[in-house]
């Protein structure tokens, strides 16, 4: 499977709301894959959050604070949700990634991409020790 293939897959299975491109290729997949979804075009001034931000050219040219500041801004102004491909000579690699809370969704070997996919909601899974089982009970307390 190529990584537009499972792109497009992706893009069905999420099926979201509203759509922010941030470069031309991914406005034009966004229209082509759910044409009924609203899509923000890249050079759309901002608006309110939508529900997906994709990216597939948009880390093309761009240094690593550069790139950093984009998907940063994104996910924290855009859209909580984000799916960036990472073409050959991406100024992230994989580590710079999974820093930023992304999580590698596909890879394709054939023509060196990778797909990033950052989520809010599955971000941080709550671990155990944060639950009232293990509050502190005033009542117990002796002075």
């Amino acid at each position: 499977m190529t990584w537009r293939d499972h792109l497009r897959a992706r893009l069905l299975d999420i099926r979201p709301e509203s759509i922010c491109a941030l470069d031309a290729r991914a406005d034009q997949m966004s229209r082509d894959v759910l044409p009924g979804t609203p899509v923000r075009a890249p050079d759309a001034p901002p608006g309110p959050p939508c529900t997906l931000a994709l990216g597939i050219d948009a880390l093309d040219g761009l240094d690593a604070r550069q790139a950093q500041h984009l998907v940063s801004q994104t996910r924290l102004y855009v859209a909580p949700h984000m799916l960036i491909v990472a073409a050959p000579g991406c100024a992230l690699d994989e580590s710079a990634f999974r820093a930023l809370g992304f999580a590698l969704c596909a890879t394709d070997s054939a023509e060196n991409v990778r797909i990033y996919e950052y989520d809010l909601t599955t971000y941080k899974t709550v671990p155990d020790w944060l639950n009232s089982r293990f509050w502190a009970h005033p009542e117990r307390w002796e002075p």
